[in-house]
């Protein structure tokens, strides 16, 4: 008989800053791999944080190792030793690998290194798991790719109850997901118990033990490896391929593509008109990482045209201040905590006004305006403990401000919560109002958040 490593029965959230479970059910057992497929990513960040942190819940019950350790009377926010690996780093940068690997600070025992112990260990765990090629162990600079590896080894070295694959799948190269995905294989024969997190194209993680379906935080139905075929329908009735979608224009043409050519993309046409909203859907990020360097003028299609206001836009640099660019993770990439608020939103200002002086007038003009929409946090001297939304907030203002013709947001809603992604798409509706066009290049199907006019789907060569 299989030992239980989780079980959570009937789990239920109350958080208002997240998307939440609601009655969500799974059983993970020892030396078992399991994909939870993820139909949009209501719960999904919840999930994690109370496998990760016994956090308040509001119903159910959970059980580590067949120990109840989280329910509606008693949460205690200790830790599970429960390992996420995802597209953020969690090794310790000054620390080398073999040193990354086996340090704790949960165990103070391990906080004495005694490296020529540490050095053995290491090299037969690379021996056990065909990883003496992979990795140096004195090397403190890792690619994302060495990174997962370093992490699992962390996981595996600390005994970890559970080890959760978090949507890596599309941060690397298939070759190299592939190896990551038969070391875990194998590492679960080893009587660890792996979790995968992917979304409904990623058929590479799919392949495991059981695969749960996830929507809005509710477990949907569990397919078990015997039962295969019924996953494959279900993946057709709950989570159709996108096909894309285009809706009659009434606006002037702002950019338009005729044809382009940018290897592996082929023959890639759309055009975009003020205050529309253009999704462009990907499978992988590399394809979307082209495309964002071709819109930053950094590299140019093999052939076909881009028209941007009916001027070639490459022969022709639209104005800095017409295009502007959002990177992911909107909340922390596109702010300045140490200064303050105001500062943060004149951020670009000078473009708009071909001046690198602020005017004290127009400075007090524009902190009027915005306090009346956002009320006495203009006076913030900084911005550190501004929320998520606040965050957003800002740089709404702030595109307001500066008012291009175009933004292009590079996966906005890639790094939040669904309650965060919703408010997003609300500010998204906001600039469209605005007669600002957006382009949004995404991997993960948004049109539930109904904010897009047309959606592409791109080719590329196989």
């Amino acid at each position: 008989m299989k030992k239980e490593i989780l079980r959570m029965e009937h789990v239920s959230t109350n958080d208002t800053g997240m998307s939440n479970l609601h009655d969500f059910n799974l059983s993970l057992f020892q030396g078992e791999t399991t994909a939870i497929i993820k139909l949009n990513d209501g719960g999904i960040d919840k999930l994690i944080e109370i496998l990760c942190r016994n956090c308040p819940i509001c119903a159910g019950k959970l059980y580590m190792q067949e120990k109840l350790v989280n329910h509606k009377g008693y949460s205690n926010y200790s830790r599970n030793n429960v390992n996420v690996i995802d597209r953020n780093s969690k090794l310790i940068p000054y620390l080398s690998v073999v040193d990354n690997v086996f340090f704790s600070p949960a165990n103070p025992r391990e906080l004495i290194i005694h490296s020529r112990q540490q050095k053995q260990k290491f090299r037969w765990l690379c021996e056990e798991y065909g990883l003496t090629e992979m990795l140096d162990a004195n090397s403190r600079e890792v690619n994302d790719f060495q990174r997962c590896i370093v992490e699992i080894l962390h996981a595996v070295a600390g005994g970890s109850q559970l080890i959760v694959i978090n949507q890596i799948e599309e941060i690397m190269e298939k070759k190299q997901f592939a190896f990551i995905k038969s070391l875990l294989d194998e590492i679960a024969r080893h009587s660890f118990t792996i979790l995968f997190i992917c979304l409904p194209h990623q058929k590479m993680s799919q392949e495991c033990d059981h695969c749960l379906f996830l929507r809005d935080g509710q477990d949907i139905r569990m397919v078990d490896r015997q039962n295969w075929y019924m996953k494959e329908q279900l993946l057709s009735s709950l989570a159709a391929p996108h096909t894309g979608k285009r809706v009659n224009r009434t606006s002037e043409v702002l950019l338009q593509a005729q044809n382009l050519q940018l290897y592996p993309l082929q023959d890639l046409s759309f055009s975009i008109g003020t205050g529309e909203c253009l999704g462009i859907h990907g499978y992988e990020e590399k394809e979307l990482n082209l495309l964002l360097q071709m819109f930053q003028r950094k590299l140019q299609p093999d052939s076909g045209n881009l028209l941007f206001e009916n001027r070639d836009f490459f022969s022709h640099a639209p104005d800095e201040n017409k295009i502007l660019f959002v990177q992911r993770d909107i909340p922390n990439s596109m702010m300045m905590n140490e200064l303050s608020y105001m500062d943060n939103l004149c951020i670009g200002l000078h473009q708009r006004t071909d001046s690198q002086f602020r005017s004290s007038r127009i400075f007090k003009a524009i902190k009027q305006h915005t306090r009346e929409s956002v009320g006495d946090i203009v006076d913030a001297q900084s911005i550190e403990l501004l929320t998520k939304e606040q965050k957003i907030t800002l740089l709404y203002e702030r595109l307001c401000l500066l008012h291009p013709k175009l933004v292009i947001f590079n996966r906005p809603f890639s790094e939040n919560d669904f309650y965060v992604k919703q408010y997003i798409a609300q500010i998204i509706n906001r600039l469209k109002q605005q007669n600002i066009a957006i382009i949004i290049l995404t991997i993960e199907s948004c049109d539930y958040l109904n904010i897009f006019d047309n959606v592409i789907t791109l080719k590329s060569v196989t």
